[in-house]
């Protein structure tokens, strides 16, 4: 047995008081979900919405969860690759009870919880899948009972690099922001070879951001009856989901109608844009490798879901789905938009992870491979020394592609905010959970602390629901009236005071960041002269 002084003791029953009061709700969510969707629908909340009856679940604290509402007809046989059509027309009651399959894929998303499990030494089978399927246009939403004040509206993208993730994945659901005064919404979109598939014949560019804007219609126009404000609407998400969540804000068709973006762990399409004839010239071999040369691209409509994913892995192996510009969904690529001063004044949270390409390093990698990818040799013996000559090559290698790949980006994005007259406030996620030393402060890592979903495999500590209470708070305040730098303690018993709460300004010249690890603190984000020194590298090897 371990001793300890008396506020260790007290420290330790304080947590163990919080663990259990956050767990026994969740378990007890769990059999309310099943009892409740099994009972009379007369028992079920219910929200009706232009001559549709929605059916929710009960879940606790007042929770009202509503799962599984379809946003738009299913892209199947001739809609595959369409325009996303509206639902328009009364479905009469709809039992909104039960998530529905998430959109077609590899099960790339999976494969990423089972891989980041067995490196911390988990049994991946404690994480099970979804069913798959081209019928997946649906939401989800999460609610208190009590409307009778607007409450601001959080909608989040899912990642999976536009090929895998799912809309419900443990990590998003939203009963405890619901519980906070949030009206938490979670979207599908078309993945991989269905949502991001380029081809001359093709209607439409771009099918998963146009299913996005429907999405995103379908809640400013109805979210008011779950008792969400429509004018305070922020689009979230997460990598891929992050950039989709961005891209959105400079569509056309969403102008005026966020009031925020909150970016989380992306970047790439910051400093990189898909060519059009480059996107074209993959769709035009799908073609060919179903129907040969000379092939009619409509046809490809017949060929069956399942060996069109065979064929993704084949045909576009190596290949990023993402967003070709496009009149409608993206006149003008991000890259441009934030090189060429042309950025909307924003409201933003934007971060990265200190780790975010750990896992990502594959076995006997070589960090000079890299640098020739990126930088004049002359740099090179300059960006080890800036890496640190003290890190493994392992070590320096996740600090350059995590550096690239993501904080750069980031930074890049939150100045470019600020000149533009919106308002950013930058984090950097620094925090390891214990036992976790293998993916460090991983891609993904902040998530369960912002949407407080802790799994129950994960090891989390007093501490963590502490960080987590406090990311809660910015990012509720956030919602609420634009500025996270109005956090102030929800009231929830954690034993940390509100004098923890460090301040989080906007971003200005004087480049402050929430930096998280063990504790809270604003000081200039880690990298930030790492970024300066590798851009100005580029800036010599674009000169070269």
């Amino acid at each position: 047995m371990v001793s300890g002084s008396f506020s260790d003791t007290l420290l330790l029953r304080q947590g163990l008081a919080l663990l259990y009061r956050r767990l026994l709700p969740r378990l007890i969510i769990l059999s309310v979900t099943v009892l409740v969707s099994c009972d009379s629908a007369t028992q079920q909340p219910s929200v009706e919405v232009s001559g549709t009856r929605y059916l929710g679940i009960e879940q606790d604290s007042g929770v009202q969860a509503f799962l599984g509402i379809p946003f738009a007809e299913p892209p199947v046989n001739e809609l595959r690759w369409e325009r996303p059509l509206p639902i328009v027309n009364p479905l009469g009651e709809v039992n909104a009870a039960q998530f529905m399959p998430a959109c077609m894929q590899t099960g790339s998303g999976l494969a990423w919880y089972h891989g980041m499990m067995s490196r911390v030494g988990v049994d991946p089978s404690l994480m099970k899948g979804p069913e798959y399927s081209e019928d997946c246009l649906y939401l989800n939403v999460w609610t208190a009972g009590d409307h009778s004040e607007p409450k601001p509206v959080l909608v989040f993208i899912h990642g999976g690099s536009n090929t895998g993730g799912w809309s419900y994945e443990p990590n998003y659901h939203g009963h405890a922001l619901a519980e906070r005064g949030v009206v938490v919404v979670t979207v599908a979109y078309r993945l991989g070879v269905f949502g991001w598939l380029s081809h001359p014949d093709m209607a439409i560019r771009n099918p998963g951001l146009h299913d996005l804007i429907v999405a995103l219609d379908w809640v400013s126009m109805n979210i008011s009856a779950f008792g969400g404000d429509p004018n305070r609407i922020v689009v979230s998400g997460e990598s891929a989901g992050a950039d989709n969540a961005l891209h959105l804000a400079l569509a056309p068709a969403m102008a005026g109608k966020l009031a925020g973006v909150i970016h989380q762990s992306a970047g790439w399409s910051v400093t990189s844009t898909l060519k059009p004839e480059d996107g074209f010239a993959l769709g035009e071999a799908l073609v060919a490798h179903h129907l040969g040369a000379g092939g009619n691209f409509a046809d490809l409509k017949r060929i069956p879901a399942g060996e069109l994913l065979d064929s993704q892995l084949g045909v576009f192996s190596g290949h990023y789905f993402s967003p070709i510009p496009d009149p409608e969904t993206l006149p003008v690529s991000l890259e441009k938009t934030v090189a060429g001063d042309s950025l909307p004044g924003l409201n933003l949270i934007v971060g990265s992870n200190r780790n975010e390409s750990l896992m990502y390093i594959p076995e006997g990698a070589v960090l000079t491979d890299y640098l020739e990818g990126y930088f004049p040799p002359e740099t090179w013996g300059d960006i080890k020394v800036m890496l640190g000559t003290d890190l493994s090559e392992l070590a320096q290698m996740d600090r350059l592609r995590s550096a690239v790949q993501y904080t750069c980006p980031s930074l890049a994005l939150a100045q470019a905010a600020q000149e533009a007259g919106g308002a950013a406030h930058v984090y950097r996620f620094d925090r390891v959970r214990e036992g976790f030393d293998a993916i460090g402060a991983y891609h993904g890592a902040e998530l369960p602390y912002v949407f407080d979903t802790h799994d129950a495999w994960i090891p989390t500590n007093v501490v963590d629901l502490q960080i987590t209470d406090a990311l809660v708070d910015y990012w509720v305040a956030f919602l609420t009236n634009g500025s996270a730098n109005e956090a102030r303690s929800g009231g929830l018993e954690t034993g940390r005071s509100e004098k923890d709460r460090a301040t989080w300004p906007a971003w200005t010249q004087q480049q402050q960041a929430l930096v998280i690890t063990d504790e809270l603190s604003t000081q200039t984000p880690p990298d930030a002269a790492l970024c300066e020194f590798l851009s100005a590298a580029q800036v010599a090897s674009a000169r070269h």
